[in-house]
């Protein structure tokens, strides 16, 4: 029932005793001689249930939690009497930058200080991690975590920043404006924008207390997190974290955190060992944020002290505006060509293979590197984009390249004067009037990426170039390594500059105005590849001009790894709710022939998980073009499917453009995968689809299915082509051309199955199925029962519709079957609850990062501390 006034108020006092006193019955019985009305404590604690239970149940929403967990719903989220997260908020409003993004960042942070353990709790022991996108904003979540955290109760904060100076400075003056700055009387500051934790005061005085919030944003360093843990042992042996409820924020958790000694089951690393030892104290909850959390998925979970996320995963959605993986690369696309756009944007520029070889370095032989073609064009670029964001803007802003060969220092600080030397020779080419390579270049890439795709207006040449002798002065290049004395700080002054890096640069530091890449660096590992794309983030305003100059093989990695992210989110997806927690999740990772998922070292409790197509919808997108055994193959195996199909289905076929069989028995479907070619690059290759069916066939699964065959309306001048499948009558043939980027023998078509084709043997219009969210799609699918199998015939001649710029013609040997289909959930107890971390055949060495061990760590240490 809803509060009077008096109730309302009654409840907002109840919230500020909860933060006062020791416990949550005591601050109920302050409430009750307070009112001295039994019936109206009851009226409010009965509403405040209510809103806690529903604050839980929008954050489980989207969350894989365990059921089993010790924290109990207890925040109601924000409240009128705040004062750390409304500073936040109001700052955040008053920037016109960050106005539409405050109601989702409100909305997250609070689901995730929900799945906190609560502040009054006598014992915390949350280990949770928030799922994110590469630079998409995971600061900005945990900055509003921690001000409602501070609001609820929580005391001391411990941001964990990556392991490099930059990043710990950059996350270090990101908090201070944004917390410490609003309300400085309510913040003890233990380090600063030029001191590690180093020695501060006796932590005694400072925890004990119960009105100031401490934040320490430390380095992954062994030294400073010894500082740390001594400092917070000396407080709890004597009995000071007893008021002092602490809440760990582990940036980058996927980095040094997780344990990779040899022999993890007997062995700790120095970081991994110090963590856990902050972990152990009696009031803490750990969050890690990353994008890449392979490492921490594939961790240790029977042991309790480590950092696996037991209590929670959350998964945060996608920025709108954000530039990732799949925008830039490629991915899956929605919907057929037929009822899409253009997919994808045209900002991907190939480097010759013996182009990347001249860039490659060793220690045992001179490095003499020089500008090729492709990185002129890039470095061009850059200052053509950056005029143009001149010209747009009306005033400089910071404007930035990325240059990435090799992990090596020496010869990334061996690059560094023959681009200085480049920039030099091109300001001397302006000057002389020689603009014609600048004007070819500005007009073929404007063509390409139109402005308008972006709802922009390109400037014109002239416009661009009356900038560029301005853009061309100020440009710098620097190095920004483990060994440069320059590294790359952007202050307020808008930099134009062209970085020269490895490791510094792969990993958290956001390289401001990012218009321009030149990107040769190979990665063993998902989580390095992901990291090092510095590409990825926010272009708000610049859409279209970022530009990536690659091979085209380290192209089709971060295409497949766009599917890799897709694919572990919708993992994390398949257990909202409280299906499973994170102790039994199967987090599925696809391996690759190239690379590995993680380190090797982090990996040693992987297992070889079975392929799951429970409540999925899995495709042929890949098909050998060019080979017309296979595909020829691929006919007679769905002649012999369909003929099976039309004399044992249960149901009479009805026929039409969509053909529809029901109930057709398992035997005839394992025969049918049995003889159809899967392309080496589906998911369904090397028999794990086949596998999958006969396992859940043991189950009593999967024992009748429904199949149709899609076909285009046929035309009445009989022009149609078409194919015999050996139904009554030939099937007319659709259209799927292959995307640009195909690789020459295998045709990559984005896409085959739409959404109404999921539901077409369930009687439902094509409205009611586009209309319909994914959730709702497999319910109906799950209460069916019967899987879906779908084929499509497609014309080997398929050309794209003149708008697909980035389709071309199919080309194909033959006529080309595509299958598709819609799986319900898999058969209860047929899948192994403790999957949670893969096999790995293929262990690759990627290039060393700077040793952590060994890394020096020059910053000062932060040792004075100003109570408030």
């Amino acid at each position: 029932m809803a509060l009077n006034a008096q109730g309302v108020a009654a409840l907002e006092t109840l919230e500020v005793l909860m933060k006062t006193s020791v416990s949550k019955d005591a601050a109920v019985n302050t409430l009750r001689i307070m009112l001295n009305n039994d019936g109206l404590v009851e009226d409010v604690l009965t509403e405040r249930e209510l809103i806690i239970k529903q604050r839980w149940v929008d954050a489980h929403g989207v969350t894989v939690f365990d059921e089993e967990s010790e924290t109990e719903p207890w925040y109601a989220g924000p409240q009128p009497h705040d004062v750390f997260w409304p500073s936040l908020k109001a700052k955040l409003q008053a920037d016109p930058g960050w106005t539409n993004a405050v109601p989702s960042l409100d909305k997250t942070s609070t689901d995730v200080v929900s799945l906190l353990a609560d502040p009054h709790s006598e014992t915390i022991r949350t280990r949770g991690m928030v799922l994110g996108y590469v630079q998409s904003g995971k600061t900005a979540n945990f900055t509003a975590t921690i001000a409602k955290a501070a609001d609820a109760g929580y005391r001391l904060f411990i941001v964990l920043s990556g392991v490099h100076n930059s990043l710990r400075r950059q996350t270090q003056l990101r908090l201070d404006s944004q917390l410490c700055d609003l309300r400085p009387a309510d913040w003890v500051q233990l380090t600063d924008e030029f001191g590690d934790f180093g020695n501060p005061v006796k932590a005694l005085p400072l925890v004990a207390g119960s009105q100031l919030r401490l934040l320490a944003v430390v380095k992954k360093n062994v030294s400073r997190l010894t500082n740390l843990r001594n400092w917070l042992l000396d407080a709890h042996e004597k009995g000071g974290l007893n008021k002092c409820p602490v809440l760990i924020i582990d940036d980058e958790a996927d980095q040094a955190s997780p344990n990779s000694a040899r022999d993890a089951e007997l062995d700790q690393t120095a970081i991994n060992s110090l963590l856990v030892d902050l972990l152990g104290l009696p009031r803490v909850a750990y969050v890690g944020y990353t994008a890449t959390p392979f490492a921490n998925v594939l961790a240790n979970p029977a042991d309790p002290q480590n950092i696996y996320p037991r209590d929670f995963i959350y998964s945060l959605p996608k920025p709108a505006g954000y530039f990732g993986s799949e925008e830039l690369f490629g991915a899956p696309v929605a919907e057929p060509e037929e009822s899409s756009d253009d997919q994808g944007h045209d900002m991907i520029r190939f480097v010759p293979e013996s182009e990347a070889e001249a860039y490659k370095s060793s220690s045992k032989s001179p490095y003499s590197p020089k500008v090729t073609p492709s990185l002129s064009d890039a470095v061009r670029w850059f200052l053509l984009a950056t005029a143009a964001r001149r010209f747009r803007n009306g005033e400089a802003k910071h404007s930035s390249m990325l240059i990435h060969t090799t992990m090596r220092v020496e010869p990334q600080n061996t690059l560094v004067p023959v681009i200085r030397k480049h920039v030099k020779d091109l300001q001397k080419e302006l000057q002389s009037g020689d603009t014609a390579q600048w004007q070819n270049q500005w007009e073929a890439e404007v063509q390409r990426e139109p402005a308008a795709r972006h709802n922009l207006v390109a400037p014109s040449f002239e416009e661009v170039l009356g900038l560029l002798p301005d853009v061309l002065t100020d440009a710098k290049v620097v190095a920004d390594n483990s060994a440069s004395p320059e590294r790359l700080i952007y202050a307020a002054d808008p930099a134009t500059v062209i970085a020269v890096g490895g490791n510094t640069l792969s990993r958290g530091l956001t390289l401001e105005g990012l218009v321009s890449s030149f990107f040769l660096r190979t990665a063993g590992a998902y989580d390095s590849a992901l990291q090092m794309g510095r590409w990825f983030g926010y272009r708000r305003g610049y859409e279209d001009l970022p530009r990536v100059w690659t091979t085209r093989k380290l192209k089709d990695d971060f295409q497949f790894l766009a599917e890799i992210e897709s694919d572990l989110r919708a993992e994390i997806k398949r257990y909202e709710g409280g299906a499973a927690s994170p102790r039994d999740v199967a987090v599925r990772i696809q391996t690759h022939p190239r690379m590995q998922v993680t380190s090797p070292l982090k990996m040693q409790f992987a297992i070889k998980a079975s392929a799951s197509f429970s409540e999925t919808h899995p495709q042929t997108t890949y098909f050998d073009r060019t080979d017309p055994e296979i595909l020829a193959e691929n006919i007679e195996a769905t002649k012999e499917l369909l003929s099976a199909a039309n004399d044992n289905a249960l149901d009479k076929p009805i026929y039409g453009e969509r053909t529809l069989f029901k109930g057709v028995p398992a035997e005839s479907i394992l025969s049918f995968l049995d003889h159809y070619h899967f392309n080496d690059k589906s998911e369904m290759s090397e028999g794990m689809l086949l596998d999958y069916v006969t396992t859940q066939l043991k189950f009593g699964a999967l024992r009748e299915w429904n199949i149709a065959v899609v076909s285009k309306s046929g035309q009445s001048d009989g022009s149609a082509k078409t194919l015999d499948l050996g139904l009554e009558q030939n099937v007319n043939l659709i259209t799927r051309s292959q995307l640009k980027s195909s690789e020459p023998d295998t045709a990559n078509i984005g896409t085959l199955m739409s959404r109404v084709d999921r539901v077409l043997d369930l009687g439902w219009t094509a409205s009611q199925a586009k209309a319909a969210s994914d959730a709702q799609l497999q319910e109906v699918r799950n209460a069916e029962g019967r899987p879906l199998l779908v084929i499509y015939p497609i014309d080997k001649d398929s050309a794209p519709q003149p708008h697909l710029k980035s389709r071309k013609e199919l080309n194909a040997a033959e006529h080309v079957v595509g299958v598709a289909f819609s799986f319900p959930a898999a058969a209860a107890g047929s899948e192994p609850k403790n999957a949670i971390q893969v096999d790995v055949s293929v262990l690759n060495t990627d290039e060393a990062d700077d040793s952590l061990s060994a890394y020096v760590d020059a910053e000062g240490s932060h040792d004075k501390v100003a109570l408030g």
